[in-house]
């Protein structure tokens, strides 16, 4: 048999009219496709946009906000620390009004409590009045009138103005005796007794030592801030003397001779070594 002959494509004009609807069909449903992607591209790349926007606003308002936070703890800063160096003045000033309150005080330590001060409960003070009096006060007066520093001894009621125990009193040889606060009459009084209680302060006598006295003290009434600096300084192992002259402490280092004032008892005792 002789060889069939390959089939001839089709020309153009040959294809059924079904066959190029369905391929315009295809076309123009791949081009709808493409359209609709198009739109959803430019939709997704408007929101990026967007996006994008609202970051640097949210960037700049964040800048800002640091700006006004680093502003804020500035001012709060510096705002807490006028308020501190007003606490700081006004806690100075009330001390110092304080200590000059007690400029005509003094403290007497070690003194007991006699039976003589516990039976006369009431009557104002005038008998532990009448016992400081005779037995520390009225020797140093004495050995100040001696040296001339004062004309002539003064009576207990002239020296002293008002004297009371500065705290309750414990009964017991061992419980240690409340200080006795003394107002004294006079400024020249007190200086005097504070010059010449190192030559003429009397030690206890034997009734005294049975009821507990080994020592007596006479000391200026310090306010309690600046007593517990002058405790604080007196127990520090730098410090060779401190002292106190007119509820001012003073004190010297060791292997220095240079007096040193405290200025603020509120400061911290390492801040006032430096």
């Amino acid at each position: 048999m002789p060889p069939k002959k390959a089939e001839e494509p089709k020309k153009v004009e040959e294809i059924s009219t079904p066959s190029l609807s369905k391929l315009e069909e295809i076309v123009t449903n791949m081009a709808l496709q493409q359209s609709v992607m198009q739109g959803k591209m430019d939709t997704i790349l408007a929101t990026i946009s967007n996006t994008d926007q609202r970051i640097s606003k949210l960037e700049e308002m964040l800048a800002c906000t640091k700006e006004e936070n680093v502003e804020f703890r500035s001012a709060t800063s510096n705002h807490l620390g006028v308020h501190d160096r007003e606490i700081l003045s006004l806690k100075l000033a009330t001390n110092y009004n304080d200590q000059q309150q007690r400029i005509n005080n003094i403290r007497i330590l070690g003194f007991p409590v006699l039976n003589e001060e516990s039976s006369a409960a009431g009557d104002g003070g005038v008998r532990l009045r009448d016992l400081v009096y005779n037995r520390i006060l009225k020797p140093v007066l004495e050995a100040a009138v001696r040296d001339r520093f004062i004309l002539a001894p003064v009576a207990a009621q002239e020296c002293i103005h008002k004297i009371f125990r500065a705290g309750r009193i414990n009964q017991g040889a061992s419980a240690p005796p409340p200080p006795i606060i003394v107002v004294l009459s006079s400024p020249l009084i007190r200086l005097a007794i504070f010059r010449y209680k190192s030559k003429a302060l009397p030690a206890p006598n034997t009734v005294e030592k049975e009821a507990g006295a080994k020592r007596f003290y006479l000391v200026e009434d310090l306010t309690r801030p600046t007593h517990v600096m002058f405790k604080a300084l007196q127990a520090s192992e730098s410090v060779a003397k401190v002292w106190t002259t007119d509820g001012q402490i003073r004190f010297m280092k060791n292997g220095d001779d240079t007096i040193k004032r405290v200025s603020n008892v509120f400061e911290s005792l390492e801040k006032i070594l430096e």
